[in-house]
């Protein structure tokens, strides 16, 4: 694993004999070395070789200061895993209080008197206390021990503490330390990765304590002391510990505050704590939940905190042809799931279901011997083979083809999997509105702007729990909803987008995915990340009015005609839209979780359809993106890139009819997950074969079939006729004689060969190249004859 960014010079890199700890490599010869000082009756300390071993390895801290408290941290975790061993800590006297703030029982400053006028306190200050020795400290610690709810209850790690004065007196008291470790509402507001997390977590502040002493009736008095803790914070800060914070959060407990101030300081309210503490690593402890709370302290704080070293990729085009010939071997190249022999498994696994996609997962392969080994990959109880890694080397060459491309389209949508018929298997879920049971599939497929499908980019599975609570759907966080996977999708597309910044990527969803969180994200995303979606809410827009409104009152800005292909007996048809657009600030939905959020910016059209024939549904589509519209040109291709979402129902036609994944019968869900990771790569493949004949009829063929497929086909070309016997086949002329190997007459007006036949062709051409293969196989090991002597 190597991360390397243009903007961090710093490189990470696993070394060899030693472990990660606290995000630093530690050498397991220190660590042996430590253990072996540890010993014996004149062993030092274990304060003192907690500082020794963090002089030896270096761990200080930004401004080049040891840090001793992290290093000891850092060594308990280690313990706790057998790799070194300390002298026990100190036990704590009989009788002794937990640890806390101390408060010396002297009397505090008396309570200033304040006019509640409600006017601005001119000369409100903070003063920041410097250490034990300020005089400062001693109060500080008084009126967090007698008027705060927390009382003793001490900060940890790095802080700041501040006193709030004016020239009456004492307000109130602040104190900001670390942020959480681990914040799911948070996290998913920021979109930050795991490693990006673990990198940046630094630059995060928490507001840990906020008092604003009892009996003050002052309006704003609390507004104001925000503004001016969050215009000081950041460089006190950076001074003290070398590190510049971009966001700061805090927790409200809903029970004793509402977060009017916070609101009006400008603060945003992202979700919902799940009541754990910081030491809370078992889950036992029932905290309540609290509201989180969240201040960018640099307009651009979400996409420093997302930036992590990454690698970019080298370009792959999905023209250039598999070397070797063995496609899977270049798909699953690098594939990981913990077990070299499950990972030679998996590739015969693919090369099974590829070449009997329409068969049953048993019958998929050759005898028994390789079905039972596929059920026990499938089945396998080790928790790191699930959908992510059996598609992370997929993925990985799907990046790699999107890469090679200036602007590539990425679809995402959700698909219902149903398996009613599987009584006893265990974990399905409801889908749909009857009471039907299944899956759920959330995928973004990555698509050229010719509609050629490069592969998947990222996908979920999971089951909907039995019973949902909608009745408080808008206090919600985007986390704690099914609607947080089209944000997820958005991510993960946007770390794929910072590995190929020469590459433009559009996220598109249709009506389901206009949500107010897509576009808030976007703007923390990297420059060449965009989002297309179709809307389907009337928002509120800044001038006060509807959205619909305000565009079907823009002057018409042009036209295009697109064709529309037969549907369920209506013929096709050529259509003219006429196209409005203009740039738009949408509003925050009124609801709880998102009145305290800003206005965001997006681009607007609407494209209907005039003249449309009788019968038939006009096309009417008011589509939504951050991609800039000036121009009419620019507006047709918006349409025409929306237009190429539907590649990915297409994908999920061949993924259910040709390749059969709601006829799985397994005894898990787990199990059926694992096994459509399979036929997702499958479905992917068939489409490519089948798009690439569409679309590029003179590719040669051999860009994606075998010299001995080739070889087959041309004896059925000798057999029909069908095309010139001194030519070189193309794409367009081997799917057709694929097909007619299963009786595709493959006439003048016949067109390209279907996805489901062209797979029942590819099935049949499998098999007789086999039979080929077999039979020169043969005819090698057959021993030559000597012949007589004249």
């Amino acid at each position: 694993m190597c991360w390397t960014s243009g903007s961090d010079s710093r490189t990470f890199r696993p070394l060899i004999g030693a472990i990660r700890v606290s995000g630093r490599w530690v050498s397991l010869e220190v660590l042996a070395r430590l253990s072996r000082r540890s010993q014996g009756p004149d062993a030092p300390s274990r304060r003192t070789l907690i500082e020794q071993f963090a002089r030896v390895v270096g761990w200080r801290d930004a401004k080049g200061q040891l840090s001793v408290s992290s290093a000891s941290v850092g060594l308990r975790r280690l313990e706790r895993r057998g790799l070194v061993q300390l002298p026990p800590m100190g036990s704590r006297a009989k009788g002794s209080r937990p640890r806390g703030l101390s408060d010396d029982g002297r009397p505090l400053p008396a309570l200033p008197q304040l006019k509640g006028s409600g006017g601005v306190i001119s000369t409100l200050r903070l003063h920041l206390v410097e250490g034990e020795s300020d005089a400062g400290h001693r109060i500080w610690n008084g009126l967090m021990v007698r008027e705060h709810p927390l009382g003793r209850r001490p900060l940890v790690g790095a802080q700041l503490r501040y006193l709030v004065e004016c020239e009456q007196g004492i307000v109130g008291a602040m104190g900001f330390g670390p942020a959480a470790y681990h914040l799911e509402c948070r996290d998913q507001w920021i979109g930050w990765s795991v490693p990006a997390r673990e990198q940046n977590r630094k630059r995060v502040l928490g507001l840990a304590r906020f008092l604003i002493r009892p009996g003050l009736q002052v309006p704003h008095l609390a507004t104001q002391c925000y503004g001016q803790a969050l215009r000081q914070v950041s460089g006190d800060w950076q001074a003290r510990y070398g590190v510049k914070p971009v966001l700061v959060e805090t927790y409200v407990d809903r029970a004793r505050h509402a977060g009017r101030s916070l609101a009006a300081a400008n603060w945003r309210r992202v979700g919902e704590s799940k009541g754990r503490g910081r030491n809370d690593r078992q889950r036992q402890e029932g905290g309540s939940p609290r509201d989180v709370w969240v201040y960018e302290l640099e307009p651009d704080a979400r996409r420093q905190l997302q930036a992590c070293g990454q690698e970019l990729l080298a370009p792959r085009s999905v023209f250039a042809p598999v070397v070797a010939g063995d496609w899977v071997e270049a798909e699953l190249e690098g594939v990981e799931l913990g077990d070299r022999r499950l990972n030679r498994r998996v590739r015969g696994l693919l090369r099974g279901r590829w070449a009997r996609p329409q068969s049953s997962f048993y019958r998929s392969f050759e005898d028994a011997a390789q079905s039972k080994g596929a059920y026990q990959l499938v089945e396998n109880p080790r928790g790191e083979i699930d959908l992510g890694s059996l598609l992370a080397a997929h993925q990985r060459q799907t990046a790699r083809r999107m890469a090679a491309e200036t602007v590539v389209l990425l679809a995402q949508d959700t698909c219902a999997l149903s398996y009613n018929t599987l009584k006893r298997t265990e974990g399905l879920g409801p889908i749909g509105e009857e009471a039907s049971r299944g899956l759920l599939l959330h995928s973004l497929q990555a698509f050229r702007l010719d509609g050629i499908p490069l592969g998947t980019v990222w996908a979920e599975v999971w089951a909907r729990p039995e019973a949902s609570d909608r009745t408080h759907r808008n206090g919600q966080s985007i986390d704690e909803k099914e609607s947080g996977r089209w944000i997820r999708a958005l991510q993960r597309a946007g770390e794929r987008a910072r590995q190929m910044p020469q590459t433009q990527v559009i996220v598109c969803g249709d009506r389901e995915s206009d949500i107010y969180e897509l576009y808030d994200q976007v703007q923390g995303a990297p420059a060449n990340l965009h989002v297309l979606v179709r809307g389907q809410h009337d928002r509120c827009l800044g001038d006060g009015r509807r959205l619909m409104a305000s565009v079907a009152g823009t002057p018409r800005g042009g036209t295009m005609r697109v064709k529309v292909p037969r549907r369920e007996g209506r013929p096709p048809r050529t259509a003219t839209l006429e196209l409005r657009w203009r740039e738009v600030e949408i509003q925050p939905p009124a609801v709880a979780l998102k009145k305290s959020w800003p206005p965001l910016k997006v681009y607007a059209l609407w494209a209907r359809e005039v003249g449309a024939p009788s019968g038939a549904e006009p096309i009417d589509w008011l589509l939504l993106s951050t991609w800039p519209v000036k121009s009419g040109k620019m507006a047709r291709r918006l349409v025409e890139w929306y237009a190429l979402r539907w590649g990915i129902e297409c994908w999920h036609k061949v993924l259910k009819v040709v390749c059969g994944v709601e006829r799985r019968q397994m005894k898990t869900a787990r199990a059926l997950e694992r096994a459509l990771a399979l036929d997702m790569i499958v479905a992917a493949r068939i489409l490519l074969l089948s798009r690439l004949g569409k679309e590029h009829p003179e590719l040669p063929a051999d860009v994606l079939y075998h010299p001995d497929e080739l070889e087959v086909l041309e004896l059925k070309n000798r057999e029909t006729g069908k095309f010139p016997l001194d030519q070189k086949r193309t794409m367009l002329q081997a799917n057709i004689l694929a097909a007619m190997l299963v009786g595709f007459w493959a006439r003048a007006g016949d067109g390209h060969p279907g996805a489901q036949i062209l797979a029942e062709g590819l099935q049949v051409l499998d098999a007789v190249v086999w039979y080929k293969r077999q039979s020169q196989k043969k005819a090698a090991d057959r021993p030559r004859r000597r012949r007589a002597p004249s």
